[in-house]
């Protein structure tokens, strides 16, 4: 009989089992989205590297600031961003400089030019003018190092990289970076599927395969380097050429439906006699109940088959697959699990006790509160009520409900 299990004992059951896969890769930047990097990146100096601008203005030394009435100080040369000022620079005097541009040593000050009353005199000498208090010392100067000191770990190894991280990483002069992308194959099983794109009408009883492609994207969101095969006929030996094809070239190998015990459900009876150790679960949580997981032999890929329909599938997936995916890729344990926030619910959100409900929804500020509205309904095979939504409330099993008004945590999709 299939035991019934806790969310909670599913992310046990897979950090226990999954392990980061030894096999690394360097990756353009372009190709390192989503993917965990490998090894740590180091700062190779300080940044910044020298003391510069926030802005265009006047910098001078702090201490030429009078106790009260108009500051005047004469202007000596200008720094460009990229192109500093070379002579020598006098103290008590003020020099024109540009965002980013190098402050020299003895100016702790900058003042932007909208500030100031500039005049001339005859002799041509420049000279600024402004209020003793328009300015404090120090302001506007960004120090060497106060980002990050020559030496210090910038982005330490585990770290998933979003688009910060790549702007990061091309700040410190990496074009490459050494990640684990994990591999990632793709299918359905079902002689009720048809691939899109078929030509219509479709015949009764047939459907337009959707967890492939969708199941297929959100991996690929992920990092991973993703097979979608598509659609496998309900049929042993196709689908034993398949696991025996992908053993050696994947980390997982996931599907939808077909691990059942039905006529024609084949998957799990051939992932058991190539020696594939599976093991089927119902979930306390709704949508996503079915749940299996195993791997093929001691060395091969993870297997994981999600639920046929598709919105529990593509919850099943982001509750599920996206950590088994982060683990073994040797994500750090904060970039594993999905982020959850709390949020006001602004109508009742319906749950059962005895089971997670993960209820779909649009999240959005109010003020200064996050408010969450559930989707009118929650049909597991009505991909209308995923589409759209950004956020999930997360009812625990020992909570039938959320009345308007009261907060729920929820899961950002």
């Amino acid at each position: 009989m299939t035991d019934f299990i806790s969310v909670e004992k599913v992310y046990g059951i897979l950090d226990a089992a999954i392990t980061p896969i030894s096999r690394k890769e360097r990756l353009p930047l372009r190709d390192a989205l989503g993917c965990v990097l490998a090894e740590s990146l180091y700062a190779t100096n300080d940044v910044p590297a020298f003391n510069n601008s926030a802005m265009d203005g006047f910098a001078f030394p702090g201490s030429s600031l009078p106790a009260h009435g108009l500051a005047r100080l004469p202007v000596e040369g200008v720094s460009y961003a990229g192109v500093p000022y070379c002579g020598e620079y006098s103290p008590r005097t003020a020099m024109r400089v540009m965002t980013g541009a190098a402050v020299p040593e003895g100016a702790d000050t900058v003042i932007p030019f909208e500030h100031v009353r500039e005049t001339t005199d005859d002799a041509g000498q420049s000279w600024i003018e402004f209020p003793h208090d328009e300015v404090k010392p120090g302001a506007n100067l960004r120090l060497k190092g106060e980002e990050m000191k020559a030496g210090s770990i910038v982005m330490p190894a585990g770290l998933v990289l979003t688009p910060e991280w790549i702007g990061m990483a091309a700040s410190l002069g990496h074009a490459e970076l050494l990640v684990r992308r994990i591999r990632v194959a793709v299918f359905s099983t079902g002689d009720e599927l048809a691939a899109p794109g078929t030509p219509g009408p479709l015949d009764t009883g047939r459907i337009y395969n959707a967890n492939s492609p969708l199941i297929a994207a959100l991996a690929q969101s992920w990092g991973a380097q993703v097979e979608d095969l598509g659609i496998l006929p309900d049929n042993p030996e196709a689908i034993r050429s398949a696991f025996l094809d992908l053993g050696s070239r994947v980390d997982f190998i996931v599907t939808s439906g077909g691990v059942g015990e039905g006529e024609h459900d084949y998957t799990s009876k051939v992932f058991a006699e190539l020696g594939g150790d599976l093991s089927h679960h119902h979930i306390s949580q709704r949508p996503g109940k079915p749940f299996s997981f195993g791997r093929l032999g001691e060395a091969g890929p993870w297997f994981i088959a999600l639920p046929g329909n598709p919105v529990a599938a593509a919850v099943s997936a982001k509750l599920y697959l996206h950590r088994a995916v982060r683990l073994a890729a040797g994500a750090l344990s904060d970039e594993i699990g999905g982020k959850v926030v709390p949020a006001r619910a602004l109508s009742r959100v319906k749950g059962r006790t005895g089971r997670t409900d993960i209820v779909r929804g649009h999240l959005e500020p109010q003020g200064e509160v996050l408010t969450f509205t559930p989707a009118g309904s929650q049909g597991s095979a009505m991909l209308s009520t995923l589409a759209g939504m950004n956020a999930a409330a997360v009812l625990p099993e020992d909570t039938a409900s959320a009345e308007a008004g009261s907060f729920v945590e929820c899961l950002l999709l």
